[in-house]
């Protein structure tokens, strides 16, 4: 007779198989042994594809590149104690975003709770309101199959996060090796609802487009903006930067033209403060927050006066004019921007701007906060081909490099991470992966400035807090990035100029598999210098 641990592991896992999973990340621990190795049963019979991390944060970002991949529920396998409180960065980008992270977290009998036991800490909710998809605490002799698909009852109407954590029981490891788990060849699809709203609006408008991860969405958005005529301002994760109406440099013009007579924004906006000061000037202003935005609706200044839950239909007579100016102040803006950024010396901007329109159609690109997401979305011309991906929710630094790994893993395409020093630093322990660990198509572009450059054009930045910048703020770290990257096992190079990276990015995606490209870019202060020329330049244009 099979053990109560091990039964219990592989009803769960079957639960998770039938509600689609494909993906599992397992970081290793005894606790866990039996889910572990339920899920490893299943990789042998085809079932689930298995991936192995060391680091449990690590392990909880690549579950959610993962799942935002795939648009899938993702699970990751996680021991008792501390190595459960190693996911709350992960978990709270996913509550934050709505993707389907499943933590399962082993722990141990309810009984030895209390009692100072051995790696026993209070887990059973740990994420509290953070795992928005729902939890539970389910001990080894309850019903473990109910209990699986209870919470995900309503996954086909809900996202975010989901906690799982099992009270297992000695012994851990089974008694026989007979079980057979099955794949699932099919899923439900989600109940197509039809609850777009038709109104009649203005013929000035403009469309603000934030964080979006739903293509049928960013569709429809392209198609909105086409048939009314209004300018579409993207943020570089939104995924509209090819519709037809779509401003590549908004955020460097929107300052400087008529201020429309209603803004409709589509997910988490506001990466700019000037976006923020035409929210707040806009005598309208329509939000439309999406499923898959997680549960706060996208209203950063309070300006929304209705918020709705689809992209709406909307009618109005056409004005040709308006969209001519802001494609006229476009132009300009691109032609000053090529003109600055046509150097071999890389800088930021130009490192963004390399890969961006370097990487072939079909690509994705997953591009980190602070700097980089900053970078596209001000200097990166519109383009078609490309999916963006960010992590959006908390705007952290934090995961990147596993992200994007799990971004690449959970697709066939050549994915590509745009990062700063900083956070390469604070995710190389993503580079750790063991060489029998599957290594997807995935090459990451380092801007290594020796610091953080962005507090630069913040409150801190300015001249009386010179004594101390550096050293709390700049935080030059004086590494050479790609030594690291390769005594983990990844190979590096490190270029200095435009075409030193053009040709790594085509040697990159010759050869496959993960790579790492460091792009030395000078000094902060003359990286600011060259952003506020460019800023300026925009701005007398428009006067």
């Amino acid at each position: 007779m099979t053990n109560v641990s091990t039964s219990t592991a592989r009803t769960i896992v079957q639960g998770l198989l039938d509600a689609g999973v494909q993906h599992v990340v397992v970081a290793p621990g005894s606790r866990s042994a039996p889910l572990s190795y339920a899920f490893a049963q299943a990789a042998a019979a085809g079932a689930v594809t298995v991936h192995v991390r060391i680091d449990e944060r690590d392990a909880g970002f690549v579950a959610l590149g993962l799942a935002k991949a795939s648009g899938r529920p993702v699970p990751v396998v996680v021991t008792s104690g501390s190595a459960v409180a190693n996911l709350l960065p992960a978990v709270v980008e996913a509550h934050y975003t709505g993707v389907q992270v499943v933590v399962l977290s082993a722990d141990r009998p309810a009984s030895s709770r209390g009692r100072r036991a051995a790696q026993t800490i209070a887990q059973a909710n740990i994420f509290g309101e953070y795992a928005s998809g729902g939890h539970c605490d389910l001990a080894v002799d309850g019903d473990a199959r109910k209990a699986v698909s209870d919470i995900f009852s309503s996954s086909l109407t809900h996202s975010g996060p989901i906690h799982i954590n099992v009270q297992f029981d000695m012994p851990l490891m089974p008694d026989d090796d007979s079980w057979s788990p099955q794949a699932v060849t099919s899923i439900p699809a989600k109940r197509a609802v039809d609850d777009r709203i038709d109104l009649d609006v203005p013929s000035r408008g403009v469309i603000l487009a934030g964080d979006i991860n739903d293509q049928e969405a960013a569709q429809q958005i392209s198609e909105l903006g086409t048939h009314l005529g209004w300018p579409i301002i993207w943020e570089s994760t939104a995924n509209v930067h090819h519709a037809p109406t779509a401003i590549a440099h908004g955020v460097l013009i929107e300052g400087h033209l008529p201020t429309p007579e209603m803004v409709l924004s589509i997910g988490a906006v506001g990466l700019s403060r000037v976006t923020g000061k035409l929210l707040r000037d806009t005598a309208r202003h329509l939000s439309v927050h999406l499923a898959s935005d997680g549960p706060e609706a996208p209203d950063m200044f309070g300006t929304a006066e209705e918020i709705f839950t689809s992209v709406p239909r909307a009618t109005t007579t056409v004005d040709p004019t308006w969209l001519a100016l802001w494609q006229d102040a476009d132009a300009q803006a691109s032609s000053i921007v090529n003109e600055e950024l046509a150097t071999q010396t890389l800088t930021g901007p130009s490192t963004a701007v390399t890969l961006w329109i370097s990487i072939a159609d079909e690509s994705q690109l997953m591009i980190a906060a602070s700097w980089p997401v900053r970078h596209i979305e001000a200097y990166a011309p519109t383009r078609s081909g490309v999916r963006t991906f960010g992590n959006r929710g908390a705007n952290g630094i934090d995961g990147l490099i596993s992200t994007a790994w799990g971004i690449a893993s959970g697709s066939s395409r050549h994915t590509y991470l745009l990062v700063g020093d900083i956070a390469f630093l604070h995710d190389m322990s993503g580079l750790n992966v063991s060489d029998n660990q599957h290594r997807p198509d995935l090459t990451i572009v380092v801007a290594d400035n020796d610091g953080s450059g962005i507090f630069s054009q913040l409150e801190q930045g300015a001249p009386q807090y010179a004594a101390h910048y550096e050293q709390v703020f700049g935080t030059p770290h004086g590494r050479d990035l790609w030594v690291i990257a390769e005594s983990l096992g990844v190979p590096a190079k490190r270029v200095t100029t435009h075409d030193e990276l053009t040709r790594a990015l085509d040697m990159a995606k010759k050869i496959g598999g993960v790579s790492v490209i460091v792009c030395t870019t000078g000094n902060r202060s003359d990286e600011m210098a060259l952003i506020k020329r460019i800023n300026q330049r925009v701005s007398d244009s428009g006067s």
